[in-house]
């Protein structure tokens, strides 16, 4: 764990979504609130209503005619500056690849349906990675979840057995988490974690030297990662809850 932005330029380019219209240069942005329409993304704030999570300052337009929209079925991403309100230190955590800090498959896996006893609901736009065991390396996508059970993008190209062992990397504005043993990594669970001291900005996949967002269109259906040089996955924090910055 360390911190890895804190300076005059809290500037990251991030997933946004306009409704299928355009979003303005200097929009403000929240979290997007719905799982199964924004989650993972950032959409403007906008009206006369109460606004919670609000993450930054866009940084450009969102020309929604030429690019798009980051969707959370995983088959556009958009990314784009986000200014990162207010000026808190930005921590840099990685995702235990540890025994430890894994999810048991409670069930083989062979069709988009997944299912894992205790998972967390709302977690679409989060992506699992299978650390150990039977199909260990693929990496897949959550087009949508619901309390036990997701669709992935796709199946997996190897089906999954209770052998399998499965990291949660949540979304992208998940503020649900949990910590290893030791504080140092954020541990998976099926189960919602119980922290909620942190939101994630962005997730990311570092490997063989190179260190990009996890992007939801590219992806999805990776495999051999596990003998890929340097494999770490790691998510960008925020903290919300500090002994100075309390939300109690």
């Amino acid at each position: 764990m360390e911190v890895s932005k804190y300076n005059s330029t809290r500037h990251m380019n991030l997933p946004v979504w306009g409704n299928g219209a355009d979003v303005p240069n200097a929009a403000l942005l929240k979290k997007g609130p719905t799982p199964a329409t924004n989650n993972g993304a950032l959409i403007a704030a906008t009206g006369n209503s109460e606004h919670l999570d609000i993450i930054g300052v866009l940084g450009a337009l969102l020309d929604f005619s030429v690019v798009g929209e980051t969707l959370v079925d995983g088959t556009d991403f958009e990314t784009l500056p986000v200014d990162i309100l207010p000026g808190h230190r930005i921590m840099t955590v990685d995702f235990s690849l540890d025994a430890a800090d894994d999810i048991d498959a409670t069930q083989a896996v062979n069709t988009t349906t997944i299912t894992l006893t205790s998972l967390e609901n709302d977690i679409d736009a989060a992506f699992l990675y299978v650390v150990r065991g039977t199909g260990s390396g693929q990496l897949q996508y959550l087009t949508a979840s619901a309390a036990g059970s997701a669709t992935l993008k796709a199946a997996f190209g190897t089906a999954l057995d209770t052998t399998s062992r499965i990291i949660k990397i949540v979304p992208r504005f998940h503020t649900l988490l949990s910590l290893n043993a030791d504080g140092t990594k954020l541990a998976s669970q099926a189960a919602a974690g119980a922290m909620e001291s942190f939101i994630v900005l962005d997730i990311r996949m570092i490997a063989n030297d190179a260190d990009n967002p996890l992007n939801p269109v590219t992806d999805p259906g990776r495999t051999g990662l596990n003998n890929a040089r340097g494999l770490r996955f790691v998510a960008e924090l925020m903290f919300r809850d500090t002994a100075t910055y309390s939300l109690a």
